[in-house]
Order: C-alpha cells, then structure tokens, then sequence
C-alpha cells in the first residue's frame, strides 16, 4: 500500500512539473519577432509606427532594429535584445535626423525581469559611435520600476509596469538640441527632464511598449503579426507567442 502511495504522488509531482510555467514559455515583454508592428496615437496629436525590421550585430550582439516611421523620430533605429532572464535590455540607436548613433556597453537593462516596484543598481555604461567604435561618453545609468498598474489604453486594458531613467550625472551628448532619450527618440518642449522621476515608458507582458513620454504622450493603438487592421487585448497578442 505504501508503494502504491508513493508511486501515486511521484506520478501527481511528475504532472504538476511538466505544467509549470517556466521562463522559456512565458511571453516576451518586448516582442522581437521580424514584422511585429505597433501604432501609437499621441495626445498632442502625433502619431506613430514602430517595427521590428531584422537583426544586426552590434559588438559581437545580435539585436533587433527597431524603425520609427514618422513625425520628429521618423527614421529613428533602436537595438533591443533580451537577456537570459528574459529582462529587456537596450543596444543602442542611430538618429539619422539628430546625426548621432551610439552603441552602448553593456547594455542598458530598461526593464528587469520578473519586474517589481523599486530601485534598480546603477550600471557604468560607455557608449561607443557605431560607425568609429570610438568612446563617445562614460556614465552611471539605471532605470527604475515605478509602477505596477492596469491601463485602459485605445488599443484594450494592460498589465504594465513604467520605468523611469535615474541618472546621477549629465550627459552633454543626448542634450544637445534636440535633445534625446536614451533609446534615441526626440524630446518634446514639453516632456519631462531626463533628471525628473516622472515615469516615462510602460511594458505589457507579451506585448511591448503600451504607453511612452517623449516629443509627445503616446498611447498604444493597435500591435500585432504582421500588421494590425483592428485594436487587440493583451490576451490576444499573448496567444501568438505560445
């Protein structure tokens, strides 16, 4: 009988482990698959489309290109790339308009994975002229969890998480006119200074960014493969990535 009930609960454990999530089955918070398509409608009036156009190889990386297509950032590439954990981590931009394009080293964690509310380390970043490799700037930089919230955004509800950038020191190359964001974007006259803790840029799990502060305040409209034609729930684009 003892027998009997032991072989029953490894069988129950074995059952219970083979549906336990694991982090290689959950949902990316940043979604790097060639295609994926965002649209963004500011509430100044801008608008916005992003896409992930491919991969490169930054400094021995693979990362993906993000494209901005238009307004003040049209033309705009960002690198991205997840880390092991899954954590979000940022490469680096070219600007074409702003005539800069930096790599950074390491990258710069933006979001950490599980997220949770609090401070993250301070991390010395060199940034590198991606077309020189010469030193650009060297600087402590972190990004912060501040929020844990749902949105009620026009493209559906989302579980998000903002991020702010803290940073201890100035960087005289991103604020020259027009100044920028780390990730390369154009700061508007009317964002909040890259000193200030004013929540800047919101992630949703499977989905990206949903909600971000910079020429404008822009709210996710609509995301998906391989481009969207209606507005889409969380639930939705998760079931893509499974």
């Amino acid at each position: 009988m003892l027998k009997l009930i032991s072989r029953s609960f490894a069988l129950c454990a074995t059952i219970v482990l083979l549906f336990q999530p694991t982090p290689a089955q959950a949902a990316p918070w940043l979604p790097l698959v060639p295609g994926m398509r965002w649209e963004y409608q500011g509430l100044a009036g801008a608008h916005q489309v992003e896409t992930i156009t491919g991969f490169i190889t930054l400094r021995g990386r693979v990362v993906a290109t993000k494209l901005y297509a238009e307004g003040a950032d049209a033309g705009l590439q960002n690198y991205w790339l997840l880390d092991v954990d899954g954590s979000v981590l940022l490469a680096g931009f070219l600007n074409p308009g702003a005539g800069l394009a930096l790599v950074y080293e390491p990258p710069i964690r933006i979001l950490p994975v599980p997220p949770a509310v609090g401070p993250q380390p301070s991390v010395m970043i060199t940034a590198y002229d991606l077309f020189t490799d010469a030193v650009y700037a060297t600087f402590p930089i972190r990004f912060d969890v501040t929020e844990d919230v749902m949105l009620s955004l026009p493209a559906g509800s989302f579980h998000a998480f903002g991020v702010v950038q803290a940073i201890t020191l100035p960087l005289p190359s991103l604020l020259a006119k027009p100044a920028l964001t780390l990730d390369g974007r154009t700061l508007g006259p009317q964002s909040p200074s890259i000193y200030s803790i004013t929540t800047t840029d919101w992630f949703a799990e499977g989905v990206g960014v949903v909600q971000y502060q910079s020429n404008d305040f822009y709210q996710l409209l609509g995301f998906g493969l391989p481009t969207p034609t209606a507005q889409s729930s969380w639930g939705a684009i998760k079931r893509l990535f499974r």
